[in-house]
């Protein structure tokens, strides 16, 4: 392949996810030498980046001042494009819909772009925190920083985190908590994930080891003032909180930090819910047909390849895949040989 011809390759949307940010910050007028190394950096990590920064330098010399960062995430997939105009009829109407639903895709993630640390979809990102704890972000995740000499704080934004507290310094005193709109959640020594809740009206808690003290937003985080709404949630527990309280702790589902590892762990759960939870891994539109959303699930899929998680559950149930392209997918029932 030429040069010329390996330039106008389509990108990844989590590159493209990040090509964006960084052009959106060093736009800004507030970028310093650390943000051009950091640049730099990220520009020498892959020849992806450096591609698609690229590709948004040409367009920037293509494009009116006027258009939005969104249709600009839009556009650059060029690659893309251009097979979609082979198409006629149905198909170009359905390349219209799919780049407004990529607009829309990346909008939400340039919401949380100044998030002290943050995934596009598909990515994950695992960070030592200065107390030496373990933080795992999962896929359209983002957070914040607030270390001070009070309290060990981590204010989730957007997404999934999952959560390894540390316990190496003895004269470590101050409590870690993880903030949401909905509350606060306090380590007990423990194991943990946080996920806000996909329609944005919720804060979802699992112990994986030890223990957490949940309390909602209307009770100080500082665990040294009393909280009558306080629940403290084992190992294997789960409560969601919401704007009016902490909900009651019940069992916990199986493996529930397991994506940090790359993985789905299902037990019998629902085909729509499972669909569902691909679909935050993958670009583009996945859906399931009614008629067969509530067939049972039970195994283990790779979230590295939602590609191939798919053909597992074709090949598992009777549904196939129906699309025109990859990035606008329906799981229905399978059709009888003609």
């Amino acid at each position: 392949m030429s040069a010329q011809a390996s330039a106008s390759l389509p990108v990844s949307a989590a590159v493209l996810d990040a090509a964006i940010g960084w052009q959106l910050r060093m736009g800004s007028g507030e970028a310093d030498a650390r943000d051009a190394e950091g640049l730099r950096r990220w520009l020498d990590a892959h020849a992806d980046h450096r591609r698609a920064w690229a590709q948004l330098g040409e367009l920037d010399a293509q494009l009116a001042p006027a258009r939005s960062e969104a249709v600009r995430s839009a556009l650059v997939r060029r690659g893309a494009t251009r097979r979609w105009k082979q198409s006629a009829g149905v198909l170009g109407l359905l390349a219209a819909l799919l780049l407004g639903l990529g607009a829309v895709d990346r909008f939400e993630s340039l919401a949380t772009l100044s998030a002290d640390y943050r995934t596009g979809t598909g990515e994950r990102l695992t960070v030592v925190l200065p107390d030496r704890s373990v933080l795992h972000l999962g896929t359209r995740s983002a957070v914040d920083l607030a270390f001070d000499g009070n309290r060990r704080a981590i204010v989730l934004r957007a997404g999934e985190i999952a959560i390894e507290t540390a316990h190496g310094d003895a004269a470590e005193q101050r409590p870690f908590v993880v903030l949401t709109p909905e509350g606060s959640l306090r380590a007990l020594g423990t194991r943990f994930v946080v996920r806000r809740l996909d329609d944005g009206a919720g804060t979802r808690l699992t112990v994986t080891q030890s223990a957490v003290a949940a309390r909602p937003a209307a009770c100080a985080a500082d665990p040294a003032r009393a909280c009558e709404g306080e629940r403290v949630v084992q190992q294997g527990q789960s409560l969601e909180l919401h704007a009016d309280g902490v909900g009651t702790p019940g069992p916990a589902r199986p493996d529930a930090d397991a994506w940090k590892d790359g993985m789905l762990v299902v037990d019998d759960q629902p085909l729509s819910e499972v669909v569902a939870e691909l679909a935050r891994y993958r670009p583009g539109h996945l859906a399931v047909d009614p008629r067969v959303a509530g067939l049972r699930v039970t195994g283990t899929l790779p979230l590295d390849d939602t590609d191939k998680a798919l053909l597992a559950l074709t090949a598992a149930l009777p549904v196939e895949l129906v699309g025109s392209t990859r990035w606008w997918l329906r799981v229905e029932p399978r059709q009888a040989p003609r």
